[in-house]
């Protein structure tokens, strides 16, 4: 069994994102989310999106005014794996205002998980 990397919990959400990737802005649904990055489902957008590749992403929640945004980099693009492509992203440190704000991301997705 391949052992888990991941160091924060994940939670799954119904948040949509703004992915921006070199001079492209892409609209996505980030399928779950962490301290630590976030899995983008990006449709039916077929960029190609290189692992490691620096990317930055504005999150929001469909049922508040809460945002989110950062920077970081692709640790992983498949075409294949799911039905439609997608893109891991890991977030560059965050402190701060920055890491209250997805704080509050996730608690918000908890709640709506939960209802």
């Amino acid at each position: 069994m391949a052992q888990e990397r991941r160091r924060h919990p994940r939670t799954a959400t119904t948040f949509s994102a703004e992915l921006t990737v070199g001079e492209h802005r892409l609209a996505t649904r980030v399928i779950n989310l962490s301290l630590g990055g976030a899995l983008l489902d990006l449709g039916a957008a077929r960029p190609k999106v290189a692992v490691g590749e620096r990317v930055a992403v504005e999150i929001r929640s469909r049922s508040s005014n809460e945002t989110f945004a950062a920077e970081g980099r692709a640790v992983q693009w498949s075409a294949t794996r799911l039905a439609e492509p997608v893109v891991a992203i890991q977030f560059d440190e965050l402190a701060g205002d920055a890491a209250e704000a997805l704080e509050e991301l996730l608690a918000l997705a908890s709640i709506e998980r939960a209802r």
